[in-house]
């Protein structure tokens, strides 16, 4: 038996080092090979977790002495793959994920009965890591390393049974299902220890370290990587680190609320997960849909329909209690009901049912659960602290707010880039204006949408545009170009500013690598569509020197009047002095500040592809 004790022993040693840096040595069984997996769903994305400052863990309490003679492990112990407390839903399953080359495993001891309850976490430790791979590896990995710091003490269990904490942790992780994610995904061990050996301590103490740090970065960063959906999604979210997470945790006096707060902390998301909540309840009461509302052509003021009783039914607005009364006619009360559904919806609220009013009285957004968790997803990547001032664009609503101390101050339409030049998603800061700004053609249109005009007719071209051809600072006379695509990647063409200039008399910049900006625009009758998707991707502003009275508030050298007296100059720069954070952002469903949740169109597909990726049901 000492002989035994001693391999025991130096084994464990080897695999502290090992589990903590990750060495691969050779294969040997695994615990996925038991059908146990306490690593829950990897997450898409494996980069590196932000660098977040970490607290230690409070001290290791004296291990309890193993029993003399030691039950036999339970079927549980051995195969755990537990069942949650509360099944998750259909549209809340977990991110399907490629599996990543696997690093050579590392011996693995075996936990042999009655062994002391630090080499059991150290031998269970050894089995994680030599399963995992990509961003559970980095987790298994994170927790070894907080294990080895406490001497490979327990963190969850108490002797023979859990610590009131784990027991809070247990409950609050099975609820998972409350903020959008998957409960499965945190392979949480039995609520009860029956029978304890150190085999079965350590394994749950392990399961419920890894449940919380896999809980952690989903909540904080999402399950689904940014640049998994589109290459013009460029966030990066800040995920909690396994470290940061375990040690909030252990020294929290409310696990449940120290979990929560994992989740973001913006007033967007936390109106969408109160939203989840009432939809789920309203779903589990809902009657039969209403019947569809079919209309013969689009429904003006005045005109009679036979579909205009389903409408009243459908908008719940009944119809006068006179006899003489038309049943057909779409009459004022069922007007003003329209016109109220139309606004809420984002809709030009004229009072005619057209095509894409009809759609969404029919019920064009069937999927409200799945919208809300995949919008969900998307506030995780945000920044945790968009800041007290912030510009906040809503690309599928069309619209940019100013934020000043927290509070809204502007509202404006916008008009924002095409299906196929879509506006970007990313924070940037906002540092200089430019008035009278020239427009810099990007290379991507000069040669799409430029060169074969050019070719056409060179000099007339480029009068008749207000264009200039610049080589090496200098301009040249496109006459004497031989106009072809290497020519017109080559050089440098601008528009002068003016009136007819495309970015009209001002833009607000914003420097990011994806060269966009908000601007002004000759072209104001775009600004009255429903759908306002019409540029090469930087994002047009209805009333820009409103949109500039937000931004510059407070600026002691700028006002309006200033920058007016301006125009009709030569360009000229504004540096502001306080930059001010910009967010491009794409919400489909969001909750308005009178509490009622508004959907938009998918004009990117973007949602559409979080949910594919979440696994939810398409509906």
């Amino acid at each position: 038996m000492a002989v035994v004790n001693v391999m025991i022993s130096s084994l464990s040693k080897l695999l502290i080092s090992t589990a903590v840096i990750g060495l691969g040595l050779s294969a040997v069984p695994a615990l996925a090979e038991t059908g146990f997996d306490p690593l829950g769903a990897k997450t898409t994305d494996t980069a590196t977790p932000a660098a977040v400052e970490s607290k230690p863990l409070p001290p290791a309490t004296e291990a309890a002495a193993p029993p003399a003679e030691p039950t036999a492990p339970s079927a549980e112990a051995t195969t755990p793959g537990v069942e949650p407390a509360t099944p998750a839903t259909e549209t809340a399953a977990p991110a399907a994920t490629p599996a990543a080359d696997a690093a050579p495993a590392p011996v693995v001891a075996a936990t042999v009965p009655g062994m002391p309850v630090d080499q059991a976490i150290v031998a269970e430790i050894g089995k994680v890591v030599a399963s995992a791979t990509g961003d559970a590896r980095r987790r298994a990995d994170a927790v070894a390393k907080v294990y080895a710091a406490r001497g490979n003490q327990p963190l969850w269990v108490e002797g023979d049974h859990y610590s009131d904490k784990a027991k809070a942790v247990i409950a609050r992780l099975a609820d998972a299902v409350e903020d959008g994610l998957n409960p499965l995904d945190y392979a949480l061990p039995e609520a009860d220890l029956s029978a304890p050996d150190t085999e079965l301590v350590a394994n749950a103490d392990l399961r419920v370290s890894m449940a919380v740090a896999t809980f952690a970065e989903q909540a904080s960063g999402g399950r689904v990587a940014p640049l998994s959906i589109s290459k013009d999604i460029t966030r990066t979210p800040e995920r909690i680190p396994a470290d940061r997470a375990l040690a909030t945790v252990a020294e929290a006096g409310d696990a449940a609320a120290a979990l929560d707060g994992f989740n973001p902390p913006t007033e967007g998301f936390r109106r969408l997960k109160a939203m989840l909540a009432e939809v789920r309840a309203a779903k589990s009461n809902a009657e039969a849909a209403p019947e569809p509302v079919a209309l013969a052509k689009s429904l003006k003021p005045g005109m009679s329909d036979a579909g205009v009783p389903a409408l009243r039914k459908r908008l719940g607005v009944a119809a006068p209690g006179d006899d003489l009364f038309d049943p057909e006619l779409y009459d004022e009360a069922l007007i003003a009901a329209v016109e109220a559904f139309q606004k809420e919806n984002g809709l030009t609220a004229d009072g005619v049912v057209g095509s894409r009013t009809l759609a969404l009285l029919n019920g064009a957004h069937r999927d409200v659960e799945g919208e809300i968790i995949a919008n969900m997803e998307m506030w995780r990547w945000m920044p945790r602290d968009l800041s007290q001032d912030y510009v906040l664009v809503n690309i599928p609503e069309f619209k940019v707010r100013v934020f000043r101390h927290g509070q809204q101050v502007h509202e404006a339409r916008v008009v924002v880039g095409k299906a196929t030049n879509q506006t970007p998603v990313f924070s940037g800061e906002m540092q200089y204006l430019v008035v009278n700004p020239y427009w810099h053609i990007p290379e991507s249109i000069k040669v799409k949408e430029m060169l074969p005009e050019i070719q056409a007719d060179p000099a007339g071209y480029f009068s008749r545009h207000g264009y200039e051809v610049t080589w090496d600072g200098q301009l040249i006379d496109p006459t004497r170009i031989i106009w072809d695509e290497n020519a017109v990647k080559a050089v440098g063409i601008r528009q002068v500013p003016g009136e007819a200039n495309a970015l009209g008399n001002i833009k607000f910049m914003f420097p990011n690598k994806h060269a966009v900006y908000l601007h002004d625009t000759p072209l104001r009758s775009l600004f009255n569509r429903d759908v306002r998707a019409f540029s090469h991707g930087c994002v047009r502003v209805d009333d820009p020197m409103a949109f500039a009275d937000a931004v510059l508030q407070g600026d002691p050298q700028w006002t309006v009047p200033k920058l007016q007296a301006m125009f009709g100059g030569d360009e000229k720069r504004v540096d502001i002095a306080t930059h001010l954070k910009v967010h491009l952002a794409y919400f489909t469903a969001f909750v308005d500040d009178g509490g009622k949740l508004q959907i938009r169109d998918d004009i990117y597909g973007h949602t559409q592809a979080i949910k594919k990726a979440l696994g939810m049901s398409q509906v």
